[in-house]
């Protein structure tokens, strides 16, 4: 096993979130303050004991959005000894690690996303929105500031290609991709939050609009405005708190050498889902067998192939036959192993967009207990896969404390 003192040492004791909407009218910073007050709310807090914040973005500062300077302003928080901006799933990596190094002691977690003009023909005839992005620094950061190919790093294009490489590679047709989308709106329409609750089928999915050959819309995420928070402290912290701590039992980025774009695609062995989850299992005394709940980020439907086969649940290029013979034609839904339900809550593909942070939050709720219907009977553990195949990837394993 590989070095893992953290292991079970640091506490997810409190969760936020905002509305989920396509227009709610609002900015980050007031979604991202919304979102925190109502995780310290629900862990029991008082503001003043975040001594560490983790705000939205890529840039160092993320001046103007819900960075962590706007943040610790709004909230009102006197001191901090540890701050960051992140994005994606390394978001919470960072401030676990934060804490458990001891450069804070209780660090906040904040996640937004709002529904840019690059995202959307109505969000590009917003007049609000066109002007907000002329001063913006590109979506949370300075990423291919004045690169002729930063339109590479976020657009669908690349992963079009790298669905069409999967199917050739490995023989297969969209039903992978096809069954996922459908999984994710059933299990949204459990979930009164989520944007997309109308039921989805196979034919239905088949028939959405291709947008890159082979991509069709049902295989994107849903642009939303939403924001999520998180606390994280030590078990010590956690264990004086009236509430049911998540520990953070096993974590692991996953950077490779194939560089910032994507068409040095270094195939399906080696990529960042593959060696972040390589990492986690490393330090894990958990197993596959002993997940309850998945969660793989489904940006597109193809990043949620890929990190079913870099967990383990199947080898590479064998999800199609995995997600059919998990297919519970009844509910319309993946059970893994008989058992393992896939992202409930919705996921980017039918919650909503928020850069995989609604997969950490939904986690921590399914492992408290008490969703009613939707809550998965006896749920121990959870496992959270987010990022992109090169960039912020995470997998986390979380325990019910």
């Amino acid at each position: 096993m590989a070095r893992n003192p953290i292991k079970d040492q640091v506490a997810i004791v409190g969760v936020g979130s905002t509305p989920y909407g396509r227009d709610l009218g609002r900015s980050e910073l007031s979604l991202g303050l919304e979102a925190s007050v109502r995780a310290i709310a629900d862990a029991g807090i008082d503001a003043q004991e975040i001594d560490g914040l983790c705000g939205t973005g890529m840039t160092p500062l993320a001046m103007g959005g819900s960075g962590f300077l706007s943040l610790q302003g709004g909230l009102g928080i006197d001191r901090c000894t540890w701050t960051k901006n992140g994005w994606l799933g390394s978001a919470l990596v960072y401030a676990a690690e934060a804490v458990f190094a001891g450069t804070c002691n209780t660090a906040l977690v904040v996640q937004t996303n709002v529904r840019g003009v690059n995202m959307s023909r109505a969000a590009a005839r917003d007049p609000y929105r066109l002007r907000a992005s002329h001063y913006s620094d590109g979506g949370g950061g300075d990423v291919g500031l004045g690169d002729f190919a930063k339109r590479w790093i976020h657009s669908g294009e690349p992963y079009a290609a790298i669905m069409r490489r999967y199917m050739h590679d490995f023989g297969v047709n969209k039903d992978a991709f096809a069954l996922m989308a459908v999984n994710n709106r059933s299990q949204a329409a459990l979930n009164p939050d989520a944007v997309l609750r109308a039921p989805l089928t196979i034919d239905d999915y088949y028939s959405s609009r291709t947008i890159w050959d082979p991509m069709q819309m049902a295989d994107m995420d849903v642009p939303v405005d939403c924001a999520e928070a998180m606390i994280v402290t030590t078990v010590e912290r956690a264990r004086d708190l009236d509430v049911t701590p998540v520990l953070i039992h096993a974590m692991s980025l996953g950077g490779t050498r194939i560089g910032e774009y994507y068409e040095n695609f270094g195939g399906w062995e080696y990529n960042s889902f593959q060696v972040a989850h390589e990492g986690m299992w490393a330090r894990s005394d958990l197993r596959v067998g002993d997940v309850d709940v998945f969660y793989p980020y489904d940006g597109y439907t193809m990043d949620a192939i890929a990190v079913t086969e870099a967990a383990g649940f199947c080898e590479i290029g064998e999800a199609t036959d995995l997600y059919r013979s998990a297919w519970d034609p009844a509910r319309q839904m993946m059970f893994l192993n008989g058992r393992v339900p896939v992202t409930t809550g919705g996921g980017g593909l039918a919650h909503g967009r928020a850069g995989g942070a609604n997969l950490y939050t939904e986690a921590v709720r399914q492992l408290r207990g008490g969703l009613g219907e939707r809550q998965v009977p006896n749920a121990q553990n959870a496992l959270i896969g987010i990022g992109s195949f090169f960039h912020d990837p995470s997998a986390v394993l979380l325990r019910r404390g």
